[in-house]
C-alpha cells in the first residue's frame, strides 16, 4: 500500500471511529462526580466573560479548583452551542472525542517508534480495550490526561536519537501538548519533567560523544567542544527552556486558580492532589476485603492491572523485548515507554498512595503499554511465525471486544477472563464505582410509568445520579430519600462485600442492570409509596 493510500484509509478509518464513538456516547450514565464539575465549568464560563471574580476560586472547599478547567470550558461551550440537548449528554459526547484522540494518537506513536504496522495494532487495541472505552465516555480528568500523555510521550520518543536536535514545530507541538495536560490535571508538570529529561540526556549524551560534530583533519583530536554537537546540546536546553516557560502559564488559562501565580500555584496543586489526604478514609473493595484507600496493600495496582487489561495486552507487554534489537530508535521508544508506564506504578506501591475506584487515576499508563504491546506483537508478526501470530492477535482482540458488544454500556466492568470475568470478580472487586449503570436503571423506570400510564417519584443511591440522569425522563420525579413519596428505589451495586451479597439475593428486586453473565450493577426495589400504584403498573423484569 502506497503511502497517500495508507494515509487515506487511515483518515477514513479514524472519522468512522469517531462517529461510532460519538453516536454511542449518549448511551453512558451520568457519573458522581459529574454535578460538581459541570459547575465548576459554569463558573470558569463566567469567570471568562467577566460575571464572576478570579478571588472565587481562592477556596479551600472541595478540591476541584486544584485543577485546570480544560475540559469543562470546552464541555460548557458546547452545551451552550446545543442549548436543546441535555447537558450531560453533550458532556459525554466531548469526552468520547478526548478519548478517540487517545486512542488516533497512540497509534500515531505506535506506529511512528514501531512501525506502520505496530500502529494500527497500538490503534486496534486500544479500542478494544473496554475500560478505556468504558472512561472514555464519561471521565473528563483521566481521559483527557491520558491524551495529552500520550502525545507527549510520542513527540518525545520518536525524535532522530542519532542526532536528537529540537525543531520549532516539535518543540511548538511539545508545548501545546503538555499545556493541555497541565490544563486537566496539575499532574501535567510531569509530562514536562518527562520530556526534558529524556530529550536533555540524549542530547547530552550525544554532544559528550562528539557525535554530529563538524568534520576535522586528519590526526586531530576529537573534542566534545566542538560547535556542531555544542550547539545543538545548547540549543535544545533552550527550547525545553522555552517550552517550560510557555506551557506552565498556558496551562493555566482555564485555570482560575493558577491564574494567580501561574508558576507556583500549578506546583501546589500537584503537591495537594498527590497527596489525596481527603480521601484517605473511602472505602475500597479489594480482594474480597473492604479496606481504607490510604491502607491498601502493595499489590492493588499490580493486581488491577493484571485483572482489567484484556490478556492480548498483556502478551503483547511481555513480547515487546524484541524490538530492542531492532536498533537505537526502537530500543530508545522501548525503553521510554516502559519507563513512563512502570514509573508511577513504583512510585504508587513506594509511597503507599492513596488510591481508589481500580486504578483510574493512573489510566494515563494504558495507552502507553498499549504502545509497547503494538510493538511486541509487530515484533513477533515479523518473525516466520507471522501467520500464528496475527491468528493468535485476531483472536485476542476478539474476546474484548465480545464483550463490549455483550455489555454495552458497561464496557467499565471488564474483568480479564483469566479470573472469571465480571461474575467472579462481584462482591471482591469494586465494579460500577461511578454508577454509569444507574442510567439504565433510571431508563427502565420510565419505560414502566410510560406504559402503565403512571407518573412515576424515584429515589435512590447514589442520589446525584438518580437525579442527574433523571433529568432525561420527563416521566419520572426524583426526591431525596429522605422523603417517603417515592415508588422506586434505585440502588447502585457498591459497598461492602457483605452488603452487596445481601441486596444480591433480595427477593423484593423488581429488576436489575446486570452484565451478559449475570452480575447485578444495579438494582430497583420497591419505595415507600409503591403499594399505592403496585396494581397499575405493567412491570418489565428482563
Amino acid at each position: 500500500m502506497s503511502s497517500r493510500t495508507h494515509r487515506i484509509v487511515a483518515i477514513v478509518a479514524a472519522l468512522l471511529l469517531l462517529v461510532t464513538m460519538v453516536s454511542l456516547s449518549r448511551d453512558f450514565g451520568f457519573t458522581w462526580d459529574e454535578r460538581f464539575q459541570q459547575k465548576y465549568g459554569e463558573q470558569i464560563w463566567d469567570y471568562l466573560h467577566g460575571r464572576v471574580p478570579r478571588a472565587t476560586f481562592d477556596t479551600d472547599e472541595g478540591n476541584q479548583y486544584l485543577y485546570g478547567g480544560l475540559f469543562e470550558i470546552v464541555a460548557v461551550a458546547a452545551q451552550h452551542a446545543l442549548p436543546s440537548v441535555d447537558p450531560y449528554v453533550v458532556r459525554h459526547a466531548v469526552n468520547s472525542v478526548w478519548g478517540w484522540a487517545g486512542i488516533v494518537i497512540c497509534g500515531l506513536a505506535a506506529g511512528h517508534a514501531f512501525g506502520r504496522r505496530a500502529g494500527w495494532i497500538g490503534a486496534a487495541l486500544l479500542t478494544a480495550a473496554p475500560r478505556y472505552v468504558g472512561d472514555a465516555m464519561n471521565n473528563p480528568k483521566d481521559i483527557p490526561f491520558a491524551a495529552a500523555a500520550m502525545a507527549v510521550l510520542g513527540l518525545t520518543l520518536t525524535m532522530d536519537w542519532r542526532c536528537p536536535r529540537l525543531t520549532w514545530l516539535r518543540a511548538a507541538a511539545l508545548t501545546g501538548a503538555i499545556a493541555v495536560g497541565i490544563g486537566i490535571r496539575p499532574l501535567g508538570l510531569v509530562l514536562l519533567l518527562y520530556s526534558a529529561g529524556v530529550i536533555g540526556l540524549a542530547s547530552l549524551v550525544w554532544a559528550v560523544a562528539g557525535r554530529g560534530a563538524p568534520a576535522r583533519p586528519p590526526g586531530s583530536a576529537a573534542s566534545s567542544r566542538e560547535p556542531g554537537a555544542m550547539r545543538t546540546l545548547a540549543m535544545n536546553v533552550g527550547w525545553l527552556a522555552l517550552i517550560a516557560a510557555v506551557a506552565i502559564p498556558a496551562g493555566s488559562i482555564f485555570w482560575p486558580y493558577a491564574q494567580a501565580q501561574p508558576y507556583v500555584r500549578p506546583l501546589t496543586a500537584f503537591v495537594k492532589t498527590t497527596q489525596l489526604d481527603w480521601a484517605r478514609g473511602f472505602d475500597v473493595l479489594f480482594d474480597g476485603q473492604n479496606l481504607g484507600a490510604g491502607d491498601l496493600p502493595w499489590t492493588y495496582v499490580p493486581v488491577w492491572l493484571g485483572i482489567s487489561l484484556p490478556p492480548v495486552i498483556l502478551v503483547g507487554v511481555v513480547a515487546s523485548w524484541l524490538v530492542v534489537r531492532r536498533g537505537l530508535q526502537e530500543a530508545v521508544a522501548w525503553l521510554g515507554l516502559l519507563a513512563f508506564a512502570a514509573a508511577p506504578v513504583l512510585a504508587a506501591i513506594v509511597r503507599h498512595a492513596t488510591i481508589y475506584d481500580g486504578i483510574r487515576h493512573l489510566l494515563f499508563v494504558i495507552p502507553p503499554i498499549v504502545a509497547l504491546s503494538a510493538a511486541g506483537w509487530s515484533a513477533v508478526a515479523s518473525t516466520r511465525a507471522r501467520a500464528v501470530a496475527l491468528l493468535l492477535l485476531a483472536v485476542g482482540i476478539a474476546e474484548p471486544v465480545l464483550f463490549q458488544l455483550r455489555n454495552h454500556p458497561n464496557q467499565i466492568v471488564y474483568f480479564s477472563p483469566a479470573i472469571g470475568g465480571p461474575k467472579h470478580a462481584f462482591a471482591r472487586y469494586d465494579m460500577d464505582y461511578w454508577g454509569n449503570s444507574v442510567l439504565q436503571a433510571v431508563a427502565w423506570a420510565d419505560e414502566v410509568a410510560r406504559a402503565s400510564g403512571v407518573p412515576l417519584v424515584v429515589s435512590g443511591n447514589p442520589i446525584q445520579a438518580v437525579d442527574a440522569n433523571g433529568g432525561r425522563f420527563r416521566a419520572l420525579q426524583v426526591v431525596p430519600r429522605a422523603a417517603s413519596t417515592y415508588h422506586l428505589d434505585i440502588r447502585l451495586m457498591r459497598g461492602p462485600s457483605g452488603a452487596l451479597k445481601e441486596f444480591a439475593a433480595r427477593p423484593d428486586i423488581l429488576y436489575t442492570v446486570a452484565t451478559a453473565d449475570g452480575t447485578p450493577l444495579c438494582i430497583v426495589i420497591p419505595g415507600p409509596a409503591f403499594l399505592q400504584v403496585s396494581d397499575r403498573l405493567k412491570l418489565r423484569r428482563d
